[in-house]
């Protein structure tokens, strides 16, 4: 009933982190802000759970994979190892609840509440006990296809021959590692080295590394602490089958916790990846530069409004649109002040200052004189001054769709125009 977690443990690993997850606003200014949402770049991003959350998160999953674990003991009477292969080639009627109960007890020769404690002890010494010897007898009978795979690469049995690695395997963790450093590479690694050079391929690959190692590790303690305390706890609500429920939940939970807030440290760590930082540091560059330009800033506001209005429609919850719309609605209401005051300014002293005349406008209603754009759509709108601030502006880390090389070359019917990216000249 408790053994064979890790498997999988580590395939579920991304679910766990993700289980309970809350939200938390970038802090960038408005200007950005739309920038961000505009071009389909997160604005809103979700942080990483508490161990708390975790842990309930890996609930439902435990029980999914207990019902699996429970299963296969019921069909041979909760035997394991040896003399489950000589049950199961026997012929023997399987199926038996109370010949595995006995079973499970025996495995488990814990006959009071009161030795939790020394139930934790013995699993931590049975589990972890050869952790630091360098050569351990393994069991290859009953390696599989992936296993004899495995096998050859160099290196890799001596690995799995010594206490490191059994520990490494038995709590899945040497998979967590396998899975996270090839999600890594692919989304982290191979970008970086693609659209930023040698250099900062280099920097990210440090940083992928000590992030799936910490990882893993904290996998691996938290399997190992996991295990003992559950142990503990289910010897001392019902010794025997509360042993072995206890320590599988105390495994699952216990390696999905560690590894979160070990990676969580890491993270911190390491910062940022290589292609956020240039995304953040190109879009801090056009933000600069539609900053100088109050028609474009106004015109940015006006498309975000919009576009943060269109999907709020469908969405209402949606806390990217929520975000952009505030961003929008203080750029134009500091925009309309400012129109005020100028009318005020210019007026005669003698004269009172005429009220603000309002124009409705397909975004909002905003004070007359403030430049309507009809759309930013590539054809419909002319903007001299627009082009002239945006006209060294690049943004080639933009979302795929927005005028991104590498979707073009993919899909170019699915790329749209966006007029914060440079557009393309028209043939005479």
């Amino acid at each position: 009933m408790v053994n064979g977690v890790s498997g999988y443990n580590n395939n579920s690993a991304a679910f766990y982190r993700a289980a309970a997850g809350t939200y938390v606003l970038n802090k960038n200014n408005n200007t950005e802000t739309m920038i961000k949402f505009v071009n389909g770049s997160p604005i809103v991003v979700s942080q990483e759970p508490s161990a708390m959350q975790t842990a309930i998160g890996t609930l439902p999953f435990a029980g999914l994979f207990g019902v699996f674990q429970g299963v296969a003991a019921l069909k041979n009477n909760g035997l394991q190892g040896a003399e489950r292969e000589a049950f199961k080639a026997s012929g023997a009627k399987g199926w038996n609840l109370s010949e595995t109960i006995k079973n499970v007890k025996a495995r488990h020769p814990y006959s009071s509440r009161g030795e939790a404690v020394k139930a934790g002890k013995d699993v931590l010494k049975k589990e972890y006990g050869n952790f630091f010897k360098k050569h351990v007898a393994v069991d290859t009978a009953n390696r599989g296809f992936l296993g004899k795979l495995l096998d050859k690469i160099p290196g890799y049995k001596s690995v799995r021959a010594s206490g490191f690695g059994q520990a490494m395997g038995r709590s899945g963790a040497g998979w967590m590692l396998v899975l996270d450093g090839a999600v890594k590479t692919f989304t982290d690694v191979v970008p970086a080295f693609k659209e930023l050079g040698f250099n900062a391929g280099m920097k990210q690959v440090a940083k992928s590394g000590t992030e799936v190692v910490a990882g893993a590790a904290g996998w691996l303690a938290g399997d190992a602490v996991g295990t003992a305390i559950g142990t503990a706890i289910g010897t001392a609500i019902c010794p025997g089958v509360g042993t072995a429920i206890g320590g599988f939940l105390g495994k699952f939970i216990g390696g999905a916790v560690g590894g979160a807030i070990a990676g969580k440290a890491a993270k911190t760590i390491t910062g940022k990846t290589e292609i956020e930082k240039a995304q953040e540091a190109q879009m801090a560059q056009v933000a600069q530069q539609i900053d100088a330009d109050a028609q474009t800033k106004v015109a940015l506001a006006q498309q975000t409004y919009e576009q943060a209005e269109q999907v709020l429609a469908q969405d209402p919850n949606n806390q990217d649109a929520l975000a952009a719309k505030a961003a929008a609605e203080a750029v134009l209401s500091e925009a309309a002040d400012a129109q005020t005051e100028q009318m005020t300014q210019t007026a005669p002293a003698q004269t009172p200052a005429a009220p603000v005349q309002q124009t409705q406008t397909a975004f909002m209603t905003t004070p007359q004189g403030i430049p309507v754009v009809p759309g930013f759509n590539g054809c419909s709108y002319d903007m001299n001054i627009f082009h002239q601030a945006m006209s060294t502006a690049s943004m080639p880390y933009a979302n795929p769709g927005y005028n991104n090389p590498l979707a073009a070359q993919t899909n170019p019917a699915a790329v749209q125009i966006n007029p914060f990216l440079n557009q393309p000249q028209q043939a005479a």
